[in-house]
């Protein structure tokens, strides 16, 4: 209950990017150990803003092990949607 009253706006928003997702977790090498692989390649994946898919549902499952709020596969989903649409006006 008092850890509930603690959490900042941050905290309590929708992640906007795989970075803030990898942010709610107190490590990297804490993410890595709930993903399931190493906290280098977590960090390629924050430099890059990208998690593969195949990864998705162990880290839904450390985020609601760890009490991680608003982390779920729909979410992850709509992340990685958004990076692969081209904003408007911007040829790739």
């Amino acid at each position: 209950m008092y850890r509930y009253f603690m959490l900042t706006t941050i905290e309590i928003s929708h992640p906007l990017s795989f970075r803030d997702v990898i942010g709610r977790w107190p490590t990297t090498r804490a993410f890595a150990r709930d993903a399931g692989c190493s906290p280098t390649l977590v960090r390629q994946w924050r430099h890059r803003d990208s998690v593969p898919a195949h990864y998705w549902p162990r880290i839904v499952e450390g985020a609601a092990r760890r009490g991680i709020v608003l982390v779920d596969l729909r979410l992850l989903a709509q992340l990685a949607v958004r990076r692969r649409v081209p904003v408007a006006g911007v040829r790739a």
